[in-house]
């Protein structure tokens, strides 16, 4: 059993006075409280790698301060684990159920959640890649922390400095990360890791603010974290954090928080073209390249964003589909593709939500035929040929459609004393809705030298919705 005050005092990752290692100023006006067993994590070279890679990648090219790091996100998001946990410390139910390797565990999961991750990451994830899953930032970085990766191998792996200056088991903290716990994970290790994934957790509420301030948008910042903070606790069950009735106003500002950021930015259109730009040129790569994945992980692990762009434009033929999606990202270029279509499920017109929901359930095979056959038509109304790659269709990853919700608890009610938060809230049930109907669209783009051609057609939208609904 830990006593709350005596842990916060024993370890000196928790404690309220002067760092013993000193602090590191990262913006918003936050110090990150460093120790020795921090600094020898923060100064490996697997993590300082952290420095070169965007936080956002593509979407520097539509928000000129996007480019801060995961280096920098990553030492925030250890700095909100501390608060997460000096909060909930001071809840009888989580101190009686946590010791001291528990909150050094998850304290390092904060620090090391993205260790993995590299240029374009999120891109390369929502591929499929010659059958395979394009490995997980997640397993990337317990496999640097392991040192199962040649070329990031040091002489002193993470694995042991965790488990030597630490006391911890390298391989449960990666679990932390990855949210490897098994279908009936031990209670401890599930409230640990919703501390790092969850619908609020230290990750989001690091990212909603950082990324808002660089980019220069107040979206990610408008939710109460000290109110929010202060309301945490554990779920009736105890495998996972949840808000006390008073941060239920914080907690539904939060999730607004995130849904106006996709809105906003991540999804933005703008951002959405360079995304796809760089998604399409990387399935086309490995669509004519037999280049070993572990061989082209080196590569990702290895170049910084502007590094990675210019490696598969030098590595690709002249007229290849890569070099026609990426000569408008190349370092001094900024040529995106332009919108000529758009659909969403909110739309009035049947054949428009039917040409959604088409889209939406095609695989990577069939959005590649549906290309082909749009780019022969369209190439044909304008009377011109059409590079096969000068048309791309987006579709935002699939992954965001779960409902972020969390338990609301009432400590002083009699009978059931938590409920989910959308069971209370109408706006967080109509944000889910808002989210897939209206802020997951689907877009056509085209190259900017096609884009005027196409949009100049009277017939563009029949011609696109008889090639989509296959009339």
């Amino acid at each position: 059993m830990t006593n709350h005050h005596n842990t916060l005092d024993s370890l000196p990752e928790l404690t309220t006075a002067p760092a013993p290692a000193g602090s590191v100023r990262i913006p918003e006006l936050r110090n990150i409280p460093i120790t020795s067993r921090v600094r020898q994590v923060i100064d490996h070279p697997a993590y300082q790698r952290l420095r070169r890679v965007r936080m956002l990648g593509p979407t520097c090219f539509v928000y000129p301060g996007a480019v801060h790091s995961r280096f920098e996100h990553s030492l925030g998001v250890f700095g909100y684990v501390r608060q997460f946990l000096i909060s909930l410390l001071s809840k009888p139910n989580f101190a009686a159920s946590v010791t001291e390797e528990d909150l050094l565990t998850v304290l390092a999961a904060g620090l090391l959640h993205d260790l993995g991750h590299y240029p374009f990451a999120h891109s390369l994830e929502a591929l499929h890649l010659k059958g395979e899953d394009t490995p997980r930032h997640e397993h990337v970085g317990g496999d640097i922390i392991l040192g199962n990766i040649e070329s990031l191998a040091s002489n002193r792996p993470l694995a042991e400095v965790l488990h030597e200056s630490w006391n911890i088991d390298p391989q449960r903290m990666i679990s932390l990360c990855t949210g490897d716990i098994g279908d009936d994970p031990d209670p401890v290790d599930a409230l640990l890791h919703s501390i790092i994934s969850g619908a609020i957790d230290a990750d989001k509420m690091d990212y909603l603010q950082r990324d808002s301030h660089h980019i220069g948008v107040p979206y990610g910042r408008n939710f109460d974290h000290r109110r929010l903070l202060a309301s945490l606790t554990v779920s009736a069950d105890g495998d996972h954090i949840a808000i006390e009735a008073k941060g239920k106003i914080p907690a539904e500002m939060f999730i607004f928080a995130r849904y106006t950021m996709f809105s906003e930015v991540y999804w933005h259109h703008t951002v959405r073209a360079a995304s796809t730009m760089v998604e399409n040129a990387i399935a086309a790569f490995h669509s004519r390249t037999d280049i070993d994945p572990d061989d082209f992980l080196d590569v990702l692990l290895t170049h910084d964003d502007e590094g990675v762009l210019k490696w598969l434009f030098d590595h690709s033929p002249e007229g290849a589909a890569t070099r026609h999606l990426l000569a408008g990202l190349q370092a001094g270029n900024r040529n995106l593709y332009k919108r000529i279509a758009t659909y969403s499920k909110v739309y009035v017109e049947a054949d428009k939500k039917q040409a959604y929901r088409r889209i939406y359930a095609m695989d990577r095979n069939s959005l590649s035929d549906l290309t082909s056959r749009l780019v022969a038509r369209l190439g044909s109304a304008i009377g011109q040929s059409i590079h096969p790659a000068s048309l791309v269709i987006d579709i935002p990853p699939r992954d965001k459609d779960k409902l972020e919700t969390i338990d609301i608890v009432y400590p002083d009610v009699a009978g059931q004393n938590f409920y989910r938060l959308h069971e209370l809230s109408r706006i967080i049930a109509g944000i889910q809705d808002d989210f897939i109907a209206v802020v997951k669209k689907i877009r056509i783009f085209a190259h900017p030298d096609v884009a005027p051609l196409l949009r100049g057609l009277e017939d563009l939208e029949a011609i696109l919705l008889d090639e989509i609904l296959e009339k």
